[in-house]
């Protein structure tokens, strides 16, 4: 693999792996923070990328329907389907790998850890691949970053004085959201567990097995922590233990299923994996002041 290139966008455009045979456009810094952002149609690929010195923030543009896109970072696989506006992220300093069977136009923004650095200062972590690493495990939404991307590209074309602001005021607080969504923050040097593609993961893994036993150690295999990390974690992050977390969620589809069906009250407890009717009874009442079914005549009457 040749790691001779100095920046992605040039390994991008000239790599022999078969980047450079897409469609793409290139723009760069027209301010004091030097960054590159590529446009560009991808057909599907199976290449390696080398560990070069840029953070890259990838937004899917447009998707071909069923695209499975799939990568591989510090011998961590990661299957996942593309979608619009699912943006990943791809530390410095690491090769990747990556497998994608179908069309997509995607736009990256590529950023040098000096950039980092110099918008940072005494607040950018020692080990900036390591408080991003979370980020890369997952593709996530987050409009705010969408927007800022597609308007820093705009801008990063125009000529005039104004347009070199713009960017700088964009690249910082691009910067700056990226390090509050990896948990860096105040200065605070590591990045929390639990970011936000780990909630969801957990919220699903919950979802899908409510009706059943759910241990502390099944919700923390569910998002690869062991049992101290995430019951630490957690309560840290959410401000409350896992166990109410949990008594949450089974009472809020309880309410669903309260308001939308006749369903009995001993169903219902089964469903949402309370141990009986009594257990369900006591549980709502505590969590929402009045019983099931006193509960239930409120809303169906509304």
């Amino acid at each position: 693999m040749n790691s001779s290139f100095k920046s992605y966008p040039e390994f991008f455009k000239n790599a022999e792996c078969g980047y450079r045979d897409f469609i793409q456009e290139h723009r760069k810094s027209r301010c004091r923070a030097p960054f590159n952002m590529i446009l560009a149609d991808q057909k599907p690929h199976n290449y390696i990328d080398p560990a070069l010195n840029d953070t890259l923030l990838i937004l899917p543009l447009s998707v071909e329907a069923q695209c499975n896109w799939n990568w591989t970072i510090n011998d961590r696989k990661v299957k996942s389907k593309a979608e619009v506006n699912r943006m990943l992220i791809v530390p410095a300093n690491v090769q990747s790998f990556w497998e994608v069977d179908a069309q997509r136009t995607l736009m990256t923004l590529c950023i040098p850890n000096s950039t980092f650095r110099a918008v940072l200062g005494t607040s950018c972590p020692r080990q900036l691949g390591q408080a991003l690493w979370d980020l890369s495990a997952d593709t996530w939404e987050d409009e705010y970053l969408s927007c800022a991307m597609r308007q820093l590209w705009d801008s990063s074309k125009g000529e005039q004085p104004i347009d070199s602001i713009m960017s700088e005021g964009l690249i910082t607080s691009i910067i700056a959201r990226l390090m509050k969504k990896a948990g860096i923050e105040n200065g605070a040097h590591q990045p929390v567990a639990f970011p936000e593609w780990r909630i969801r993961k957990l919220q699903i893994f919950v979802q899908q097995q409510l009706a059943e036993d759910i241990s502390l150690d099944d919700m923390a295999d569910a998002i690869g922590l062991s049992r101290r990390q995430f019951s630490r974690a957690f309560s840290a992050q959410m401000g409350e233990t896992p166990f109410r977390w949990l008594i949450r969620q089974r009472i809020e589809k309880a309410m669903v299923m309260l308001k939308e069906s006749d369903i009995p009250l001993y169903r219902i407890a089964d469903e949402c994996g309370f141990s009986d009717q009594s257990h369900f009874s006591k549980a709502f009442k505590l969590a929402v002041g009045v019983t099931p079914i006193t509960w239930r005549l409120e809303h169906r009457s509304m």
